[in-house]
């Protein structure tokens, strides 16, 4: 890989967009790259992933190329929702992976940027840095989870307000809102602090957690509670086996 860098150390993976003479802007090879990374951590034995980015940027959203692409006549339909598929597919797989996932952002997490970082458990960011949905201004709509993903983390009236408007908000903005769970001003610091919680914490349990609180968007309280218990007993036996050995 070249414009994507995997580090596999023990129990933490790390994924790097390494395009910072483009902003770390995501193009096709990116977005390829990205999932051959994201597979490759699904089969490893990390406990916890980190999205970061090269540079001073998390990531400028989608290549200027690749948007206009996305508008040339010569693309069929049937190219086109391979192309959707393929990037959605990569959003739901980081989305709903069983290890936890930080997002470190700094400088700009713009458009599909912003969408990844939306993709992650948790987000630490720089101060100052600036989240913003850019797809209305290229006349398409954000398309890799935002509009599933925002609304649960600053509600309904705001997400729209940030879909419809693209208002641009600062980390410190997406803080107060929920977007944002902690500013560093070192990134590298706020990385190694967050990996020494999630690494405190058995996996199975942040893996049960992590299934039950994505499903319970749109299953019922019942439904949901009765997922709990069967987890829950899952969980008392792993921690028996624990505790026995």
């Amino acid at each position: 890989m070249e414009k994507v860098k995997l580090i596999l150390n023990d129990d933490v993976a790390r994924i790097s967009l390494n395009r910072p003479e483009k902003k770390n802007a995501l193009n096709e090879q990116v977005l390829l790259e990205l999932r051959e990374a994201v597979d490759a951590v699904k089969k490893s034995s990390a406990k916890v992933l980190i999205l970061s980015g090269e540079g001073d940027t998390f990531c400028a959203g989608l290549d200027r190329e690749l948007l206009l692409s996305l508008t040339k006549k010569n693309r069929s339909d049937q190219e086109l929702e391979k192309l959707i598929d393929d990037v959605q597919g990569l959003i739901y797989d980081i989305r709903t992976i069983k290890i936890p996932v930080v997002a470190a952002v700094q400088r700009y997490a713009i458009g599909g940027g912003m969408q990844l970082a939306l993709a992650a458990d948790i987000r630490i960011a720089t101060p100052g840095t600036i989240f913003y949905l850019r797809e209305p201004e290229f006349g398409i709509i954000p398309d890799m989870g935002a509009l599933q993903i925002l609304p649960r983390l600053v509600g309904d009236g705001i997400a729209r307000e940030l879909v419809f408007t693209r208002r641009q908000i600062t980390a410190e903005e997406g803080k107060a809102m929920g977007l944002v769970n902690e500013i560093y001003q070192d990134l590298e610091k706020g990385i190694e602090e967050y990996t020494k919680k999630l690494l405190s914490v058995p996996l199975y349990t942040i893996a049960e957690s992590k299934a039950i609180l994505e499903r319970s968007w749109y299953r019922s309280f019942e439904e949901s509670l009765k997922e709990n218990k069967d987890a829950q007993i899952r969980c008392i036996k792993e921690a028996l086996k624990i505790l026995q050995s």
